[in-house]
């Protein structure tokens, strides 16, 4: 028989088979086409022997069970591509393989150590039992909605007959992954045993469950429908979908389609209610959003692929600085399990601190609140001080103090003398470059920017910054500190305004115009959040503080001159002590968190003197599709030269970042995504209307090759 390259099939003397994965060229298991091909061939040769005692599915892998299905395979479908029912019919094929598994007299077990998503789940799934490890590794989820799709393998027809039909649709809706002891209380998986005895805990349970024919009831009641009273029913539908609305906005079909479709198939037999998941799939994966969110994915593996690696182990990490940054920080890296310490001079400050990071750290999605226990586990691994010294022993320290050269000069050069000569030296400035700060460095080849986003927990950005002096070794450091919290990496230039707030502020900076051109504020932020933003640009000034938008907008025009205007809305706000959401008014009246927000009526007056006149009748080029344009087209710009200047090295990492980082609609496919689904010839025609507002609007170089010779960011 042909040796199999995916797996590997034993069976005990007691009969027990286990088929372990280990798929080659991957970091995780993935169910590839070949994957696929060698599990029937697998099931086939255990037909073919004397009925087995049970299957155990398992992984070769530590800490990957599958990580889903193969996404570049999975591309090549989307968008449009295959004609109607095409998928639907890959679908069917999958589910009747999985089946297979649940389809034999003999139970059936997978073991789950590590990371379970998608496919992998939807496999897990079609087991009889499943059994976890109490590794801190193991996430279970099915993410597909992420990529603008749903599970096509049974995910939407067996989850919500094992857990219950609400548990399903927050699962499968949300896309978020949840750890063992939550899918263990949700009924999800049978146990969670230690690593080194899930495979005779599955030989176990198999014995015991075949000697009651528990498998076989459970068959039955997984083939049936789910009995669900109306009531229950709307109950869910109404709750349910004012949830997804609030989180999508109505953007993203996936949610909704997912929702509806699980309601429909707990009404009819588990046959029945595959026909509609392999229908539903097909119409979602055919559709831009799918393209564009799939797309999205890929760009963020190549990036993945690009960026420095280090074997290097990242253990201990140091925060200066007890502020919301650098408490975000420390949360983030405590709860990733790394020792962590923070030194801030104000004792007040840090003893807050402190409680804050140790909550946010124990923070439980599941319950929505902090786990006390978890909580004081965590306290063993944080340190908190007055002095510097406790940054001694860190493998990366990263500087959060405010925003003054001075300070932080200071802070760098103390922390030279007192860190290991290996470790990294970081800052989270997000205006000062890195050569400014390192000036007094002695070895300024372990100085780097880590430039985390507002706030911490929320945005999963992180900007490595490479100064000009900056090692590959260092570079790899800090992109392995990044990533092992959780976070997503882009690696760019030491440049102003690194790459993210370079892209931002012409989007500030024409919110700003627009206003003084007698637009109301509420408009032009209804409109970006109509665009897909999470918050429109006058809102994020007062978010971000007038005072520091003002510092930064003078940095970006000191080094881009007029395509960045020095505006004198801003400094009139600042000396009017009207800072934002800090101070409780900026360009609206902010009352508290759950209070609308209300525009600040002292705006219209402290913007008479600045006011300006449209570049035209305000009936047209104060459109609504005008106004959409004049925010996002010159970000598109400054995107372009940002590339061309090296700032980063792929047109991917743009949209990588402004997704991740500014909360860029990612059903758009990202900035120059967006860019691409208008074509550059479109994109000059555009600017063309805006041709009076001078310079800021003057299409670059690079857009105008790329319209003359067809071509587009991301190739097709």
């Amino acid at each position: 028989m042909e040796p199999f390259q995916t797996l590997s099939l034993e069976r005990s003397d007691d009969g027990l088979v286990v088929l372990a994965f280990l798929v080659p060229g991957r970091s995780q298991n993935v169910l590839t086409r070949l994957v696929l091909q060698e599990l029937a061939r697998a099931l086939d040769t255990i037909d073919a022997c004397p009925a087995p005692s049970g299957l155990v599915i398992a992984s070769g892998r530590p800490g990957s069970f599958f990580a889903g299905a193969d996404v570049e395979r999975l591309a090549d479908h989307l968008g449009g591509g295959p004609a109607e029912g095409e998928l639907a019919r890959v679908c069917d094929a999958g589910r009747a393989l999985f089946g297979r598994l649940s389809s034999r007299p003999w139970p059936t077990a997978a073991v789950i150590d590590g990371v379970c998503l998608g496919g992998g789940l939807e496999l897990a799934l079609a087991c009889d039992f499943r059994i976890a490890t109490d590794s801190p590794q193991v996430s279970l989820g099915l993410p597909e909605v992420k990529l603008g799709i749903l599970p096509g393998w049974g995910g939407t027809v067996r989850l919500p007959r094992l857990v219950g039909p609400a548990a399903a649709i927050e699962l499968a809706a949300s896309g978020e992954s949840i750890d063992a002891a939550t899918a263990r209380r949700l009924g999800l998986v049978d146990a969670v045993v230690a690593a080194g005895q899930a495979i005779e805990s599955a030989r176990q349970l198999l014995r015991a469950e075949a000697a009651r024919g528990d498998h076989l009831s459970r068959r039955r009641r997984a083939a049936g429908r789910v009995e669900l009273e109306e009531s229950e029913k709307a109950f869910i539908a109404s709750t349910a979908s004012a949830a997804i609305l609030s989180r999508t906005g109505g953007h993203y079909p996936a949610p909704q389609a997912i929702l509806e479709l699980i309601l429909e198939g707990v009404a009819v037999d588990a046959d029945a209610a595959g026909g509609l998941e392999s229908r539903r799939f097909d119409s979602l994966a055919r559709s831009p959003v799918a393209r564009h969110l799939v797309q999205l994915h890929l760009v963020g593996e190549r990036s993945r692929r690009r960026q420095p690696a280090t074997d290097r182990a990242i253990e201990r990490v140091a925060i200066v600085g007890a502020g919301v940054m650098g408490s975000g920080i420390a949360a983030a890296s405590l709860r990733a399990g790394l020792g962590t310490a923070v030194a801030e001079t104000s004792g007040a400050m840090l003893e807050k601190a402190a409680r804050t990071i140790l909550e946010e750290a124990s923070w439980d999605r599941g319950t929505r609140r902090s786990d006390p226990e978890r909580a004081v586990h965590l306290a063993a691994k944080l340190r908190t001080a007055s002095r510097l010294a406790v940054a001694a022993d860190a493998d990366v320290v990263i500087e959060a103090v405010t925003e003054k050269i001075e300070v932080k000069r200071q802070v760098f050069a103390e922390l030279e003398r007192l860190v290991r000569p290996d470790a990294v030296l970081a800052t989270n400035t997000s205006t000062y470059r890195i050569a400014r700060i390192a000036e007094g460095i002695a070895d300024r080849s372990r100085v780097c920017g880590i430039h985390f986003f507002v706030p911490v927990r929320k945005r999963p950005l992180v900007e490595v910054v490479r100064g000009a002096e900056t090692s590959d070794r260092t570079v790899a450091s800090a992109v392995a500190f990044a990533r092992g919290i959780g976070k997503l990496p882009i690696v760019v230039k030491d440049s102003p305004g690194f790459l993210v707030n370079r892209v931002l502020m012409p989007y500030l900076h024409e919110a700003i115009e627009l206003l003084r051109e007698g637009v109301p504020p509420q408009r032009i932020d209804r409109l970006a959040k109509a665009f897909g933003m999470p918050v429109g640009p006058i809102e994020l000034y007062d978010l971000i503080g007038l005072d520091t938008a003002f510092y930064a907008g003078t940095v970006m025009h000191e080094s881009f001159g007029d395509r960045i205007e020095a505006s004198p809305v801003i400094p009139a706000m600042v000396r009017a002590k009207l800072l934002g959401q800090k101070c409780g008014e900026g360009f609206y009246i902010h009352g508290g968190r759950d209070r609308p927000l209300v525009p600040n009526p002292a705006i219209v007056k402290r913007l008479e003197p600045y006011s300006i006149e449209p570049p035209g009748d305000p009936a047209v080029v104060h459109a609504d599709e005008r106004i959409i344009d004049r925010l996002f087209l010159p970000m598109v710009l400054e995107a372009t030269l940002a590339i061309d200047e090296g700032v980063v090295d792929d047109p991917g990492d743009v949209d990588l970042a402004v997704v991740h980082g500014l909360g860029f609609p990612a059903f758009r496919g990202g900035l120059l995504g967006w860019a691409d689904s208008l074509g550059a010839e479109a994109i000059l025609k555009r600017l063309a209307a805006f041709e009076p507002l001078g310079v800021r609007m003057r299409p670059t170089d690079r857009l105008v090759a790329m319209a003359r010779e067809g071509r587009t960011f991301h190739a097709r």
